[in-house]
């Protein structure tokens, strides 16, 4: 087929594969395999393409079983094998330029794993290590102020064992003489443009530009992607490739409207991700912004809500009375004692491997989903204060204004294989008055997990992958205009649609 297209995505746990048609924008097939990034993840590759060959008959003339068997394909292809990107981070102070750089960091689909403010301790270079990020980004300092903190950094990773590179975006007066002191200690460093060349000024693109061109170039090599190069043209770290996807529903092309402003969870076993795309401004009177700027398509990681490895830790955040409550609340048909749950966080917790063997633990999964959605959207949404004055009170607000967003998308594994993943969502409105989160959103689960097949096509195929969007996230107008119905409906399976 001449419009064959093949989206992979190579994952810690499995390699899956999209197969479509780009000229009709439709999805022909997918299907997974285990991955095997420890060996060589073109081997989990190929048994994905026999899978995906057995499902779709005549779909090749002959099943690639080789990389030059590719020829005449498109590919594309996105990336969380062994842990993803990981990157830690080094500002000036917490509040700023470390903020500036976590932006960044986050935008270009890394996992940070370290942040770090003001001097650098032996301490702190020691944990860094420890830590084994993939690159250092490295900040500090708005142009033209000051220079001596980044620079006292910068040296002390010098004489560090690290042998990662390290991405210098801080005071551009001190770029130049940072990369030739990392790079006479034999390290790789690339200089770009200060992530808050003013205060209160974001300018993220060009060290995610940077970070993602280090990744393609450098981190891939180790895991065998490398062998891919002359086929992948593009290769994303797998969160920017679903963040694309987002960006692309909510905003269309061209002629093709997107579905506008929406927050999106991704549920994992080790992190939830929450994307927002939208401006965040409020449209009320008497509100003062404070804080840095939002950007239009954010992302946050939350390390400790993962539904496997970080179930434990999402039991401790509300209580074992609590997490009982919510699971009885949201399955009153199904019996268990708080016991058996608790043991069943613990099981899972040890064993993030670990499937459910009964109906009751598969709704014990949803409901640990559900609680990890909530507590990442509340982090990632923004806050509002009232401040009494002399004059009279005003409203101070720092972070995004969500509250208006129309569509709230659940993506990630619990969507796609657990059979209560529309109870998951339930109640995704509720929340404090002044935590900003969405309100009445209409609720879209993301079950054939295609976002990141929508996210990969974005650039090349737009329509084609808003086609996609489309059909995957089918559009329900009976629904519009009806945003408190499509939640209270969550549960029953009534997902309202996305994209129009």
């Amino acid at each position: 087929m001449d419009t064959l297209g093949l989206l992979i995505d190579f994952g810690s746990t499995f390699t899956k594969v999209t197969a479509v048609d780009l000229a009709a924008g439709r999805i022909l097939a997918r299907a997974q395999a285990p991955s095997t990034a420890a060996t060589d993840v073109s081997e989990g590759f190929f048994r994905a393409l026999e899978v995906l060959a057995e499902r779709q008959p005549g779909l090749f003339a002959e099943t690639p079983r080789s990389l030059d068997a590719l020829d005449g394909i498109f590919v594309r292809a996105s990336s969380s094998a062994a842990g993803g990107l990981r990157i830690a981070v080094v500002g000036l102070v917490p509040g700023l330029t470390r903020e500036a750089a976590n932006t960044a960091a986050l935008g270009a689909g890394g996992k940070i794993v370290g942040a770090f403010a003001f001097k650098l301790a032996a301490e702190d270079i020691a944990e860094i290590e420890r830590q084994t990020p993939d690159m250092v980004l490295l900040t500090g300092g708005t142009d033209g102020g000051d220079t001596r903190t980044i620079l006292h950094n910068a040296q002390a990773l010098a004489r560090s064992r690290l042998t990662i590179p390290f991405v210098i975006a801080g005071n551009i007066r001190a770029t130049e003489e940072i990369c030739k002191l990392l790079s006479a200690a034999g390290k790789i460093a690339v200089g770009v443009a200060n992530v808050m060349p003013t205060s209160g000024k974001l300018n993220v693109e060009p060290a995610r530009d940077e970070i993602r061109r280090l990744f393609m170039q450098r981190i891939i090599q180790g895991k065998g992607i490398d062998k891919f190069q002359s086929r992948l043209p593009i290769l994303l770290p797998t969160p920017m490739a679903v963040l694309n996807g987002a960006l692309l529903g909510a905003q269309g092309h061209g002629a093709h409207k997107g579905c506008g402003d929406l927050v999106m969870v991704d549920i994992g076993g080790a992190t939830t991700d929450v994307h927002s795309i939208g401006d965040g401004k409020s449209s009320e009177r008497n509100i003062i912004p404070t804080g840095l700027p939002e950007p239009f398509a954010k992302r946050s990681v939350e390390g400790d809500l993962g539904i496997r490895c970080n179930a434990a830790t999402i039991l401790r955040r509300i209580g074992a009375a609590e997490l009982y409550a919510r699971f009885r609340a949201t399955f009153p048909e199904i019996a268990i004692a708080q016991g058996q749950l608790v043991d069943y966080v613990a099981l899972i917790s040890e064993d993030a491997g670990a499937v459910p063997r009964e109906a009751w633990q598969s709704a014990a999964d949803a409901v640990l989903a559900g609680v990890a959605a909530d507590l990442a959207i509340e982090r990632h949404v923004g806050r509002r204060e009232p401040y009494y004055a002399s004059g009279g009170s005003v409203l101070v607000q720092a972070g995004k204004d969500l509250t208006e967003a129309p569509t709230l998308i659940g993506t990630g594994g619990i969507f796609a294989h657990n059979p209560y993943a529309d109870r998951v969502m339930r109640g995704s409105g509720n929340g404090a008055l002044n935590v900003l989160r969405p309100r009445r959103p209409r609720v879209v689960l993301d079950r054939d997990y295609v976002l990141y097949a929508v996210g990969l096509l974005a650039d090349s195929h737009p329509e084609a992958a808003l086609k996609i969007f489309a059909q995957h996230l089918p559009a329900d107008h009976s629904h519009d205009g009806a945003h408190q119905h499509a939640l209270d409906g969550a549960g029953d399976g009534h997902e309202d649609s996305c994209c129009h």
